[in-house]
């Protein structure tokens, strides 16, 4: 029977539109030779201790179960979820190739995959398959309360119709075993917090009120702003400048996209032509779908003059701004700092 697997593509989602656009999974381990000779864990873990001699021996055996999964006990035909970091999404595919090494690869070792849906908003899923979407592995897989048949009922229907009758009683794998489960490891707790307030964010600022929270976080970090009303925008969502009264010479143009999908091509060609239309310096454009990959290149070539906020960079703009925000807004979004410990791996 096919099997479902996690395979992240970077601890800050660095490889995930490379796997998108290129049909593969992307796990890194980049320092990590090829495996195709190393058939079992006992045997990666050997190479690893020579490679990555600096990391705990726990460390490591953990890093060769994952990686013996990747290499040899995933099989053409299973199904793989990738927690994509930049959106507040999941794709999900289907395993189409066998493991390959390429030391001439950027990205080193992969799998061939066919995305089936390759944004699929994580409140699409209940709570318990969000948080083995969660975990902090890079590779493993979910095997409980039934999760392989809701993926695929998600594919199927669009609904997780949640845990099945007769999945409860899974017993647990222990952390040494070649193949553990997700929900034997912790979950990444500030990974499910910001997920948290990125639906928070969707439900309380959808359309055009995502712009007005845009616009605010700018004025808390002394942007004068003007917001253009709901409607056709002309490729222009808000005004913002620097100095005094506004009248500074940093003047930027904002395009706000509040939808699912991924921002494309065409979204960036237009906000270029609004800021020359406005004369305005420099653009932003904000995009919690993320952008595509011929986006993203016209992005990178007007690197001087335009920048994008994904998810994350908007997180990170709110967390700055947040206790200056008005007591409106803090209202709508209520948020707490809290301190947490951090594993081994993560420190």
């Amino acid at each position: 029977m096919p099997r479902l697997w996690i395979v992240r593509a970077g601890k800050h989602g660095e490889r995930e539109l490379a796997a998108i656009e290129q049909n593969r999974l992307l796990p890194g381990f980049l320092e990590v030779g090829d495996l195709t000779s190393r058939p079992s864990r006992d045997a990666i873990l050997g190479h690893l201790q020579q490679v990555l001699p600096e990391l705990a021996q726990n460390t490591l055996k953990n890093f060769a179960a994952q990686l013996n999964q990747f290499a040899h006990t995933i099989q053409i035909g299973d199904l793989a979820v990738m927690p994509r970091k930049v959106t507040n999404s999941v794709a999900i595919g289907r395993v189409t190739g066998e493991y390959v090494y390429n030391s001439d690869d950027p990205y080193r070792h992969s799998r061939t995959v066919e995305w089936l849906k390759p944004a699929v908003p994580r409140d699409t899923f209940k709570q318990d398959l969000r948080h083995s979407f969660g975990a902090f592995m890079t590779i493993c897989e979910i095997k409980r309360n039934g999760a392989f048949e809701r993926v695929r009922s998600v594919l199927e229907t669009g609904l997780d119709p949640g845990a099945l009758l007769g999945t409860q009683g899974t017993a647990p794998v222990r952390a040494t075993d070649d193949e553990p489960d997700a929900g034997d490891y912790a979950s990444d707790i500030e990974e499910i917090a910001n997920q948290q307030i990125i639906s928070l964010i969707k439900s309380e600022f959808a359309g055009h009120a995502l712009a007005e929270l845009v616009a605010e976080i700018l004025r808390v970090e002394g942007y004068t702003t003007r917001v253009s009303p709901p409607g056709p925008d002309g490729g222009v969502d808000i005004l913002a400048a620097g100095g005094a009264f506004g009248l500074g010479q940093d003047r930027m143009c904002v395009q706000v996209k509040s939808g699912d999908g991924a921002a494309n091509h065409d979204v960036v060609l237009r906000l270029i032509g609004s800021m020359s239309n406005v004369q305005a310096s420099t653009g932003l454009l904000v995009s919690i779908g993320g952008v595509n990959a011929p986006a993203h290149r016209e992005l990178d070539h007007h690197f001087f003059k335009l920048r994008l906020w994904q998810m994350p960079d908007l997180l990170k703009a709110l967390f700055r701004a947040y206790n200056d925000l008005s007591e409106e807004t803090k209202n709508k979004l209520p948020l707490k700092q809290i301190w947490a410990p951090i594993s081994g791996d993560e420190a």
